[in-house]
Formats: C-alpha cells, structure tokens, sequence
C-alpha cells in the first residue's frame, strides 16, 4: 500500500487537461432571426411584414438585448424571453452589434 501513495499522490498533482465545452456562438443563434431579418441579416420585406436591416442597426449592445428579449410586438418582433436564455441573447446581440456589421 504504501508503495502506491507516492504514485497517486503525483497523479493528484499532475497537471490534467480542461474540457471546454464549447458555446453556441452568435452566428449559430442568428438562426432564430432569419426568417425574418434574412440570413445576411439585411431585413426587407418578409411574411410577417418589413425586418429591420439588422447591419445598419443603431441600438446599442443592451438596446438589441431588450428588444430580443421584449419583442417589438407593435413591428411584428417576438420576444424570445422563454426561447432563449439570458447568455444566449446577450451573444446574439455582441454578434448583431460586433460580427454582422463588420461583414458589411
């Protein structure tokens, strides 16, 4: 027994690798926005009525996660409070606000 010791006490030290489960990203999310604001994020004229041009938006980071969050139900948005989690449309939005418009 206590030739083992030694031998479990260094795997206890040993440095051990992290598994990073890896997030769903922004681009991933924006699924949940197509339909409506099309793939490319430019809006125009859709089923439920007219999308914003999500590539020109002038809403700051917490203004897009109000309104992802809230709906605009007045202009045909839905909320996705319930859909989505608070992580995930705050990614939505840093990647509306960030990773949309820079592909412009």
């Amino acid at each position: 027994m206590a030739l083992l010791l030694p031998a479990i006490d260094a795997l206890a030290q040993e440095d051990r690798p992290t598994i990073v489960v890896p997030r769903i990203g922004g681009k991933e999310l924006f699924i949940y926005c197509a339909l409506c604001h099309k793939l490319d994020g430019s809006g125009g004229a859709t089923e439920g009525g007219y999308a914003a041009n999500l590539r020109k938006t002038q809403l700051t980071h917490d203004e897009l996660v109000s309104v992802i969050t809230n709906g605009r139900r007045e202009k045909g948005m839905p909320p996705f409070d319930g859909i989505l989690d608070e992580q995930k449309i705050s990614t939505l939005a840093k990647y509306i606000k960030e990773e949309l418009r820079a592909e412009e």
